[in-house]
């Protein structure tokens, strides 16, 4: 009796032990989300939906259109993406983007364009192009790029038969010195999630996922500030457009397919197949109709309907084809900003001389005797921030204008607008610099 009353006396405090752990990571682990979902998100949403109360439209400062768009998603071609126009187009249209250039992992190291998808679909133009080496390489036309050439020779190729290459995941070591590549990331949502701690936001999502979606990805945010003093140093010795990536796969999920032979497949993050099942009583209560990809069950994480509202690229161009956008875009003619806190269309950053006459955008490179002040105009009000080669020269009250007319000096001007996120100050756009020589 005596070892009896011992044996459950042990299985006692065992018991109390599991369940005290498990109580334990629950409050760890939930509590925080819960309260977001309770206390913190409808807060945000209704400061964010009253500071999208006080859009003003600007005047139209200049002939050129702007387009919404983005530099940096992938489609089904790539390994690790099953992504559709199914999927694509929808989102785009949900987010008002107007044109997608793509950047899919090649199959090989011959890389044949077009490929995938390319051209105007129900209003939203998607250009093809390729991801590898760090690189975001568009050739901008018929082409076969060869990627058992070396990076350097690579980029200079693209470049001088009219294409555009890119530096992607700038967190990475990159030959910042090489004379040919056009432009670089300054904020990449992929960069900025790997200095996270997993779990967290994996419980965030399974308390927040469905409604405040776009705040648990909102969590993950942090000012890139090297990967922005690194961007500001090299503009300092030549023009390198900087523009932000969502990076999108519509990867990180689990999701499950009906196949032809009635089986279940389920797949995990990076489009990874990792079971195969029949359906039965225990598991049929989780399937629903198959969708137009042929899915029956999906937990999204990852999905392009809130990478495409994350952050977006504004590009002011003539018209929306490949030509103007993309030489539009080397020329530096756009800016960045964080459409899941407002939408920026209708912002512009410019150039006056002395006869009050516009003497350059964003991105143009405008003589010192053309220069003799620096305006900004926002559809909504921030507080301005002017840089010159990476320093702040001048930080605003909250405005919707902005006017610099103190004497400039040679230099990179570029411009960020700051907003109040919940009792703190966030940056919400990036342009790029105005080049004064």
């Amino acid at each position: 009796m005596k070892v009896l009353r011992s044996f459950f006396k042990g299985v006692k405090y065992f018991v109390f032990l599991f369940f005290g752990m498990l109580l334990i990571i629950f409050i760890v682990l939930f509590i925080p989300p819960i309260w977001r979902n309770l206390v913190t998100y409808p807060g945000l949403e209704k400061k964010v939906a009253a500071f999208n109360k006080l859009r003003k439209e600007p005047p139209r400062m200049t002939e050129l259109n702007t387009y919404r768009g983005i530099l940096h998603a992938h489609s089904f071609w790539s390994h690790d993406s099953e992504g559709t126009l199914h999927d694509l187009i929808p989102a785009a249209k949900n987010n008002g983007i107007e044109f997608i250039f793509l950047t899919d992992h090649p199959h090989g190291n011959l890389d044949t364009f077009p490929r995938g998808y390319s051209g105007m679909f129900d209003g939203v133009l998607i250009e093809p192009g390729s991801e590898k080496k760090e690189l975001g390489v568009w050739p901008l036309d018929s082409a076969v790029i060869n990627w058992g050439t070396d990076k350097d020779t690579l980029i200079k190729q693209v470049v001088s038969s009219g294409g555009m290459v890119v530096y992607v995941h700038t967190e990475e070591a990159h030959n910042w010195g090489n004379p040919f590549y056009q432009g670089m990331e300054i904020y990449n949502f992929h960069t900025d999630v790997k200095d996270e701690k997993w779990l967290p936001h994996i419980a965030n999502f399974l308390v927040n996922g469905k409604r405040y979606r776009h705040w648990a990805l909102r969590e993950v945010f942090d000012e890139q500030k090297t990967i922005l003093a690194r961007w500001d140093s090299l503009n300092n010795h030549r023009k390198i457009f900087g523009y932000s990536a969502v990076d999108t796969h519509e990867n990180m999920n689990i999701r499950a397919r009906k196949m032809d032979n009635g089986f279940i497949q389920w797949v995990g993050p990076n489009a990874n197949p990792f079971d195969t099942v029949s359906v039965n009583f225990w598991n049929s209560w989780l399937f629903h109709e198959p969708d137009e990809n042929g899915w029956v069950f999906r937990f999204m994480i990852d999905t392009y309907n809130e990478g495409f509202g994350y952050i977006t690229n504004y590009v002011l161009a003539d018209t929306l084809s490949v030509s103007s956008i993309s030489s539009n875009i080397k020329r530096g003619h756009l800016y960045a900003a964080f459409k899941s806190l407002g939408d920026a269309k209708g912002f512009l950053y410019w150039s006056k001389n002395t006869g009050n006459e516009t003497s350059g955008i964003l991105g143009d490179s405008v003589s010192i005797n053309q220069a003799a002040s620096l305006h900004a105009i926002s559809p909504l009000p921030g507080r301005f921030r002017l840089l010159r080669n990476g320093e702040t020269v001048d930080t605003s009250a909250e405005t919707y204008e902005y006017t610099w007319n103190k004497p400039l000096e040679r230099g990179a001007y570029r411009m960020e607008i700051h907003v109040d996120v919940n009792g703190t100050l966030t940056p919400w756009l990036y342009t790029n610099p105005i080049y004064i020589y």
